[in-house]
């Protein structure tokens, strides 16, 4: 009966060994595996694929509110920048020509473009930017659309009032704000427009600018970007220059 203890006591020893070895082997072999690794990842670590650099080019690159130009060396594919000359002498096409763009109401610039400098808010008594123009004029003026193309948007938002937006050809977008609530017949989402359409009327539905009376909050973007509307739109000349420190 002993004999038979002693022999069941050894071969669980032999198995525990056995196993333990096992278990030492296993992880003897992923530290080697991991260590292998790290020397592969520390060997290539000093290495990095070449940079390809532009190819020069010559002019000034087009900014978002039209001014500069843009540059009239050859693209990398070989073919003519917008407005350069062919081979054979002709023009390339210069792509979507620009929209004519007409001011949206007859009134006086009271509020400049300023989305770089914060100004003050007669409002909201602080400062913060203004990434468009206020053009006063009597309640119920005409509001125009600035330039042909189709009503995309027709809202009423929270804190600036009445809004309507119309997007134009050559990647345009206006935007007129502080409208009043009632539109003119056929101002709907897919209407299609002309310069001087009559889109809306001078209000005061704009919460922060409220203390700033009747006015247009005008703003226009060039693919997707702010810009300031003077580069494109000119105001009646005797409105011209009378903003005022508000």
């Amino acid at each position: 009966m002993n004999m038979n203890t002693n022999q069941q006591k050894q071969d669980k020893l032999n198995k525990g060994i056995a196993i333990a070895v096992a278990v030492l082997l296993a992880l003897t072999l992923i530290v080697t595996i991991i260590a292998f690794t790290a020397s592969k990842r520390s060997a290539g670590a000093g290495t990095t694929a070449p940079v390809k650099l532009p190819s020069k080019t010559t002019g000034t690159i087009s900014t978002p509110n039209g001014t500069g130009n843009t540059p009239t060396t050859p693209g990398t594919d070989g073919t003519s920048a917008p407005g350069t000359q062919t081979p054979d002498g002709g023009d390339e096409p210069t792509g979507a020509e620009e929209p004519d763009f007409v001011c949206p109401v007859n009134g006086t610039l009271v509020k400049d473009y300023s989305a770089d400098i914060p100004v003050f808010s007669l409002t909201m008594e602080d400062y913060r930017v203004h990434c468009g123009l206020d053009i006063a004029a009597d309640a119920g003026t005409d509001v125009l659309a600035a330039a042909n193309g189709e009503i995309t948007k027709v809202f009423y938002d929270p804190m600036m009032g009445q809004t309507v937006e119309i997007t134009h050809d050559g990647g345009y977008v206006t935007v007129y704000k502080n409208l009043q609530t009632k539109l003119p017949e056929g101002t709907a989402e897919g209407a299609k427009v002309t310069a001087g359409d009559v889109i809306g009327y001078v209000g005061d539905t704009a919460l922060v600018e409220i203390s700033e009376g009747p006015h247009v909050h005008f703003e226009m973007y060039k693919d997707e970007e702010i810009m300031n509307p003077l580069s494109k739109v000119s105001l009646p000349e005797k409105d011209a220059g009378s903003d005022y420190e508000d």
